[in-house]
C-alpha cells in the first residue's frame, strides 16, 4: 500500500488487468503525487482497473489528472477502466464528455476486459481467414497433352 499524502493505495494483479484501489481523498495537493504512483504501473504494459469506488473526496484537480492518466493509456494503447463511487458520480454528470471507461464494479471490468479479448481474438482469427482465403488458389488450370 503505498500513502500519498491522504489518498492511499492497493494495487492488486490480476490475470487480465492490475487493478489498482484508491481511498481517502485526491485533491490539489495530491493529485500529482497520485497519478506519478498510477503512472509507474504502466510499465507493467498491462490494462488497469482503476477502482475509485471506495474514494471519499475527488477535487476537480484529481478529476483532471484522471483524465490525462486516460488520454495516457489510450496513446500507449492501454485499456483503462474507472469503477466510479460516490466522489467521481458528480463529476461524472458535469463533464459528460470526459471519455473514460466508467463501470460500476470490479468484477464488470473484468468481464469488459474479457469480452473485449475475445472480440479481438475473433477478428484476429476472421482475419487470418480472409487472408488464407485471398492467396488460395481459386482453380486449378490443367494441362492438356
Amino acid at each position: 500500500m503505498a500513502d500519498c499524502a491522504g489518498a492511499r493505495l492497493q494495487v492488486y494483479a490480476r490475470n487480465l488487468a492490475t487493478v489498482l484501489r484508491v481511498d481517502g481523498e485526491i485533491d490539489a495537493a495530491n493529485a500529482d503525487r497520485v497519478v506519478d504512483a498510477i503512472r509507474r504501473l504502466t510499465v507493467l504494459k498491462a490494462p488497469l482497473i482503476l477502482d475509485l469506488s471506495h474514494l471519499d473526496f475527488l477535487a476537480i484537480d484529481g478529476f483532471r489528472a484522471l483524465l490525462v492518466l486516460n488520454h495516457e493509456y489510450l496513446q500507449a494503447r492501454l485499456h483503462c477502466s474507472v469503477v466510479a463511487g460516490a466522489a467521481l458520480r458528480p463529476l461524472l454528470r458535469i463533464v459528460v464528455n470526459h471519455g473514460l471507461t466508467v463501470v460500476d464494479s470490479v468484477p464488470e471490468a473484468l468481464q469488459l476486459l474479457e469480452d473485449i479479448i475475445g472480440s479481438r481474438r475473433q477478428l484476429d482469427l476472421t482475419s487470418k481467414r480472409r487472408s488464407r482465403q485471398r492467396y488460395a488458389p481459386t482453380h486449378v488450370i490443367s494441362e492438356r497433352t
